[in-house]
């Protein structure tokens, strides 16, 4: 379980600025536009797309960062699971915009499996 410090420096820069920045805005929102996000945070439709999207890229970076194939795999699933649901959510929008996300998800799990 090494650190490296590229990839400690990379991992802060990629999770720290924008939790920062969700972090800001929210205390920025009223009590109503809280409820609001609260209750959008906690749909399924958030949950299986971009929650799972979101956990699954922590996870890879965690994984990267620790040097822990146990937990960069899991994460890499969980990638796959929303780019797939997502696509689906997608298709029924606008078929030629839903191929733009499988592909940018494979570019990104290129770049976490690749050492």
């Amino acid at each position: 379980m090494n650190i490296d410090t590229d990839s400690l420096v990379t991992f802060l820069i990629t999770w720290g600025i924008p939790t920062f920045m969700v972090v800001r805005t929210y205390l920025k929102m009223d009590s109503d536009d809280r409820n609001s996000a609260k209750k959008d945070f906690k749909s399924a439709h958030f949950v299986f797309t971009i929650g799972s999207l979101v956990i699954g890229y922590f996870f890879a970076s965690i994984g990267n960062l620790l040097t822990l194939n146990i937990i960069k795999l899991p994460g890499i699933f969980l990638m796959i699971i929303a780019g797939i649901t997502i696509t689906v959510d997608m298709w029924r929008k606008n078929k030629a915009k839903s191929m733009l996300t499988p592909i940018l998800i494979a570019v990104a799990i290129f770049f976490l499996i690749k050492p």
